[in-house]
């Protein structure tokens, strides 16, 4: 017994002691070790501008942490240094990366957790796009670009210009009002010769004109006249026919009684 406390209950509060002890450092290396790295910008992320790095930084033991960044394709040795510190950050802001300078193309960030023996682990976020502006459809290089067909218009065909005509109309007041003025002719004169002859050749058309009426109505009739006479053919060869077949079974049935 020491100092008045019970050798069990001293061993069971050293034992106590050891084990959660234990467990806190289990507890907090597992956890620096989960978490441990860059968690934005993400990999294959666009960034341009002003970009914090957030993510953590820590360890035990820790001495600090560093910052890097290099244009890809290039080896370890492009690497360059933009931010550090000497305090631990579990999910915070470890420093701030300018790329406003940086020319356009694909980046990787990379970051050292550096111990006090100057041992270090390394966390990197790879194919960050730097001042790249995303693909469209208009300028994606697998987008085919569609030609316009070209249509022909046609050319419109000149039109002809009308002219305007005047036509005069004759004054049909003044034609009823005008009486003609009967000529008196003498007898046997060469202008009453001349209405003779003129009414002679009336008369000579209207007589040459009336035969032709006459020959048209003659024509229908004969048309009619010959369509009369084949009816009555048609039904005289019907009635001999019908004749012919009465008389043959006639025949037949007279034929038959007699045997």
């Amino acid at each position: 017994m020491a100092y008045g406390i019970p050798d069990r209950l001293l061993h069971w509060l050293i034992v106590t002691a050891l084990t959660g002890l234990g467990l806190l450092a289990a507890a907090t290396t597992s956890f620096g070790q989960g978490q441990v790295g860059i968690s934005s910008p993400a990999p294959d992320s666009r960034v341009s501008g002003v970009v914090p790095i957030l993510g953590t930084a820590a360890g035990a033991p820790f001495a600090r942490y560093e910052l890097y960044y290099k244009r890809e394709p290039s080896g370890d040795e492009a690497y360059i240094y933009f931010h550090g510190d000497t305090r631990q950050v579990h999910s915070g802001q470890l420093g701030v990366w300018y790329t406003g300078d940086l020319a356009p193309g694909i980046y990787t960030l990379r970051m050292r957790v550096v111990r006090p023996d100057s041992n270090y682990g390394e966390f990197f976020a790879p194919n960050i796009s730097v001042n790249q502006v995303p693909p469209t459809a208009e300028t994606r290089p697998d987008t085919p670009t569609e030609t316009p067909i070209p249509i022909d218009t046609p050319t419109p065909l000149p039109q002809p210009t009308v002219a305007a005509v005047e036509v005069e109309q004759p004054n049909l007041e003044e034609s009823a009002t005008a009486t003609p003025t009967p000529q008196q002719v003498a007898p046997g004169s060469t202008e009453d010769t001349g209405a003779g002859q003129a009414g002679g050749a009336a008369g000579q058309t209207t007589s040459e004109q009336t035969p032709g009426i006459f020959a048209e109505e003659l024509s229908v009739d004969k048309l009619r006249a010959h369509f009369f006479n084949g009816m009555r053919w048609s039904a005289g060869l019907f009635l001999l026919l019908g004749a012919l077949f009465a008389a043959k079974r006639l025949l037949v049935w007279m034929l038959a009684k007699a045997e």
